[in-house]
């Protein structure tokens, strides 16, 4: 696999990290894994996702240039969307987290009609 990847997106040349390229590698892995698991053969894979079977060809082989649509659709028809939910799920994203943390004020002090507020 090369190092580096370049995709057209909306004219523009994307090129996409390492990492990135891994991990569509492994989910599409995941994909083809599933569907022979399940004994169903690609031509009625993409047809049940409404592509061509050289693009759900491309989705087993982690070719970026698939929609995600059809990646999200393929894992929806194995049953396995809430791993992927799981894994985008703004909960697990702890570089955010640690920055609002890092936003948040020292003290936090009550102005005067807020304190009046809190006596009723």
């Amino acid at each position: 696999m090369h190092d580096k990847c370049h995709i057209a997106f909306m004219s523009n040349l994307v090129q996409l990290p390492t990492a990135a390229l891994k991990a569509m590698a492994i989910a599409g892995e995941a994909v083809r894994l599933a569907r022979r698991r399940r004994r169903q053969t690609a031509a009625d894979l993409a047809m049940r996702l409404g592509v061509s079977l050289p693009t759900f060809r491309k989705l087993e082989k982690g070719d970026p240039s698939v929609s995600l649509g059809t990646f999200v659709m393929a894992l929806w028809l194995f049953d396995l969307l809430e791993n992927f939910s799981g894994a985008v799920n703004p909960a697990q994203d702890k570089t955010g987290l640690a920055l609002e943390i890092a936003r948040m004020p020292k003290r936090i002090r009550h102005t005067k009609s807020e304190s009046e507020l809190d006596n009723f």
